[in-house]
């Protein structure tokens, strides 16, 4: 088990030994992400591993998991009259800074992800837009193509990855296939067979054990019921805790310091809970990222999504042979909206000229008018 960190520890971590405990457990990422925001003394090669690109995402969780843990304790701690609430709330403030730093780093990342995503590539280039049009176009004798050229390959339909109705059945189907692994304990078999009732209430402890996981709840085949558990715990306390929602604290209700003491140390208990359940759900989604990223870069290696993806260029191509008159047509309608020889505008991509042009052209195409217009 990997160790814990404490907050003071932050600043003297190695950032090269500093990778793999905040890898392995979420709450030390949220300690270092703490320490970087509220020390002066965090060294400069941390403070720009969390803004790396591989680390952005975790960093705004871990913030995020903070802002709860520490709104809760200030509003104990007002309640009651703890002497430290200026010093915490202080550190609450600059965790809130730093928040907002990650949330626009983060949107940055899924910015240049986006523009640099295959399918934006893909629909910023004349002539593989041009072919995807004349696929439509032209669909039964592309289809008969394709069929040829898979044959040629020998890439069957039936080697290929079924569709999923969620994350969790996709990744049930790789550990199936063995393309993820993790040994299945007891422990995970049983929360496998249990019922709903015992797997909510083995997530409420683990959620109350602060210092302590059930890593049977993570492993990769329970992650969906530990989802829903989480899920099903945040909707039953927010009530209880007076939040917004389930997934935000939100502001005590001005009439809480108007509560019998009990009713009032019952709500804040609550928020401490929600606070937990909302940090589990944030380690939760980690975990699934991760995965995904796993399969994601496992697809990019796999022999049939390359041979597959080879079949489709070959079709594309014959039928591009087959049809050169067409195939001219459509560069020809693409070609005012270029921003250089070949190029489309990112704008373009998803707008509505874009999607007009392309009812308009295949049309054109049906019809035969094209023929005219060329």
């Amino acid at each position: 088990m990997v160790e814990k960190i404490r907050l003071a520890d932050v600043e003297h971590v190695p950032p090269d030994d500093l990778v793999s405990l905040i890898s392995d457990r979420f709450d030390n990422l949220v300690t270092v992400a703490v320490a970087e925001a509220v020390s002066g003394y965090v060294p400069q090669r941390t403070r720009r591993l969390l803004r790396g690109p591989e680390w952005r995402q975790d960093w705004q969780d871990a913030l995020l998991c903070a802002d709860g843990e520490l709104q809760v304790a200030t509003e104990r701690m007002r309640y009651t009259g703890d002497p430290r609430l200026g010093t915490t709330e202080r550190r609450l403030r600059r965790v809130r800074v730093r928040r907002n730093e990650a949330s626009v780093l983060v949107k940055k990342l899924r910015r240049h992800d986006f523009h640099n995503s295959v399918e934006r590539r893909t629909g910023t280039d004349s002539r593989l837009t041009a072919q995807g049009w004349l696929r439509v176009a032209f669909a039964q004798e592309y289809a008969a193509l394709l069929t040829g050229e898979r044959a040629r390959l020998n890439v069957s339909e039936a080697t290929g990855e079924p569709s999923f109705r969620d994350v969790h059945e996709q990744i049930a189907y790789a550990c199936a296939h063995g393309w993820l692994t993790a040994p299945r304990t007891p422990e995970v078999e049983g929360l496998l067979a249990a019922a709903d009732t015992v797997v909510r209430d083995t997530t409420a402890e683990d959620a109350k054990d602060q210092e302590g996981r059930n890593t049977a709840l993570r492993h990769p085949l329970v992650l969906g019921r530990w989802e829903n558990a989480l899920r099903e715990l945040g909707r039953t306390t927010a009530v209880r805790a007076r939040a917004e929602t389930p997934h935000a604290l939100g502001v005590l209700p001005d009439d809480f310091y108007t509560l019998p003491g009990p009713e009032a140390t019952g709500v804040l208990n609550a928020r401490r809970f929600l606070a937990a359940v909302q940090q589990r759900r944030l380690e939760y989604k980690r975990y699934v990222r991760q995965l995904t990223q796993v399969l994601r870069e496992r697809a990019r290696e796999n022999p049939y999504v390359l041979a597959a993806a080879e079949a489709k260029a070959g079709a594309s191509a014959l039928l591009v042979e087959r049809y050169p008159g067409e195939y001219a047509y459509v560069l020809g309608a693409l070609r005012p909206f270029e921003e250089r020889d070949g190029v489309l505008p990112e704008e373009l991509v998803s707008s509505p000229r874009r999607a007009e042009l392309k009812r308009e052209v295949l049309t054109a195409l049906a019809d035969g008018s094209w023929a005219s217009e060329g």
